[in-house]
């Protein structure tokens, strides 16, 4: 078999050298400075996992990544970068649609584990796209959309978009969002991160682990940008939202997150694409587990 190629792309030489010393033995390595080069590259050959800085003369490594998702869809693609600034970690969710955010200085075994399991992913999604048989069927079953923020503007909101297209929960607190989550799998998850004084960033990791294919987007009045880092990793978050949230900008986004859902529903080998990192924080961690013994519980109640 082939080797995976893997595409590096940084300004600066020295580091596109030290990644390489990484990789040499098990891939296929190309280097650029250039972020245009590295779409011609893209555009040309099989690239099975780029990964790329964020802050480059020529171009910023999000909106690299954001053409290079348009130029070569099953190639995985990771952000790489010694600046964890906010503005970056947003355009990495919502234009990139990063599978990783990795931040410089790097452990050689954490990028290498990371790179290993996204050019395995980006195989097995070379070979639905090559597959042009596979079609996305959507399912007769209305999507099922939860909402989880204190705040009704943001259920109204959503309902105004959607309309009765879906079935739409919301949830004000966090039991009423464990009962529904319970109840019956969701499609999409638009929530706040704070449901009272509860931070729900372990329920939003906790899903994604249940169900690759539920969408989630954040809308949030905080900016932490360590969170937000976590949660691409740990949730592989679909977008981001500061509020107040733009109707047009949600609508866009909910659009977009149905879709997703519908292709990863009909084609269950695009759902690794949604593999999520294990979470990190011990506490986390712990409500995670209890959250997973609860739902069990709960449904076991339900369907008795």
């Amino acid at each position: 078999m082939s080797k995976p190629t893997l595409l590096l792309i940084d300004d600066e030489e020295r580091i596109l050298r030290s990644l390489r010393m990484l990789f040499f033995t098990g891939y296929t390595v190309r280097m650029t400075t250039d972020p245009h080069e590295a779409l011609r590259i893209l555009r040309d050959e099989k690239v099975h996992v780029i990964i790329s800085d964020q802050r480059m003369p020529l171009m910023q490594g999000s909106e690299l990544l954001r053409l290079a998702r348009e130029a070569s869809p099953a190639t995985m693609r990771i952000l790489l970068t010694g600046y964890s600034d906010m503005e970056a970690s947003i355009a990495s969710v919502n234009e990139g649609e990063v599978f990783r955010y990795l931040l410089k200085p790097w452990v050689g075994e954490e990028v290498r584990r990371v790179v290993a399991e996204a050019a395995a992913i980006a195989e097995a999604s070379f070979a639905v796209q090559s597959n042009k048989q596979v079609a996305v069927v959507k399912s007769h079953k209305k999507p099922r959309v939860l909402i989880m923020d204190h705040e009704e503007t943001t259920a109204r909101t959503v309902h105004e978009i959607l309309g009765d297209r879906c079935e739409i929960v919301w949830a004000s607190d966090v039991q009423h969002a464990m009962e529904e989550l319970a109840r019956q799998d969701v499609s999409i998850v638009v929530s706040d991160l704070m449901l009272g004084d509860t931070n729900v960033g372990y329920i939003l990791k906790t899903i994604k682990q249940l169900n690759p294919q539920t969408q989630c987007i954040v809308i949030t009045s905080f900016n932490d940008t360590s969170r937000l880092i976590e949660l691409i990793n740990q949730a592989q978050i679909s977008r981001y939202m500061p509020k107040p949230v733009s109707k047009n900008l949600l609508a866009r986004y909910l659009e977009a997150m149905l879709e997703r859902f519908h292709a990863l529903s009909a084609q269950p080998a695009l759902q690794e694409r949604q593999a999520v990192a294990a979470i990190s924080d011990p506490q986390e961690k712990l409500q995670s587990r209890n959250f997973m013994g609860l739902l069990g519980r709960l449904r076991g109640r339900m369907t008795a």
